[in-house]
């Protein structure tokens, strides 16, 4: 994560993009979300989860997109069955 965030923190800095990217993940963990709000009310994230696929280890991604409160919970869910957690 503090690679993440050194790279963040300088893209925002050098690039002053209109819409800065943001980040959280889990220190040493297999979860790591990307992340911008649109608008203030509006959310998309690209949320990344490593995992072991048939004995080998693999990313799984997907994007989600739409007002904050719903789209984080549903990608809250899906990396939770990527990970084989129960909801």
């Amino acid at each position: 994560m503090d690679v993440l965030e050194r790279w963040l923190g300088e893209y925002n800095g050098r690039g002053r993009p209109a819409i800065p990217l943001g980040s959280k993940g889990e220190a040493g963990g297999a979860q790591l979300r990307l992340k911008y709000h649109p608008t203030p009310d509006t959310i998309a994230i690209l949320h990344l989860v490593a995992v072991m696929r048939d004995g080998q280890p693999a990313i799984e991604l997907k994007s989600f997109a739409g007002a904050v409160a719903e789209a984080s919970v549903e990608a809250g869910l899906w990396a939770s069955a990527q990970l084989g957690r129960r909801p």
